[in-house]
Formats: structure tokens, sequence, C-alpha cells
């Protein structure tokens, strides 16, 4: 029964993931545009990002269950060399 249940959680956050990677890849893509948009450095975007978008970005980079989805996405726009 613990095996059964540990599948379905697997399949359950493989799905999410597989859901996540599109969404978090336009996420940094966007990120990225403003901030070149906006001429400047990536300190200085995050530092002048207002305390609501900060809170926002952090939560959809870190939180543990996109943390797959995110590392994916990145390593797809680095391989696509866009970052």
């Amino acid at each position: 029964m613990l095996i059964r249940a540990i599948f379905i959680i697997l399949i359950v956050f493989s799905l999410i993931t597989l859901m996540m990677v599109p969404i978090q890849y336009r996420y940094l893509i966007g990120v990225k545009e403003e901030q070149e948009k906006k001429n400047k450095s990536q300190n200085q975007y995050y530092e002048e990002m207002p305390i609501q978008e900060e809170v926002l970005h952090a939560n959809s980079q870190v939180n543990p269950l996109f943390l797959p989805a995110n590392f994916i996405a990145w390593l797809i726009l680095k391989f696509q060399k866009k970052l």
C-alpha cells in the first residue's frame, strides 16, 4: 500500500513538473526581456523590483513543487543560449 501511495505521488509530481516547464520557460524569458528592456543588470533589476513582485518571483522560483520545472526550463534556455 505504501509503495502504491509513493508511486501515485511521484506520478502527480511528474505531471505537475511537465505542466510547469512551459510556464516557467515563458516566465524566465519574460523576466530576461523585461530586464533587457529596462537596460539593467540582474542585481539592479531585482533590487528595484517592488516587494509584491519580489514575493511572487521568489514563490515561482523557490517553491519546492516548481523547482524541477524551473531547473529544466533554465537548462533549456541555457542550451538555446537565450540566458
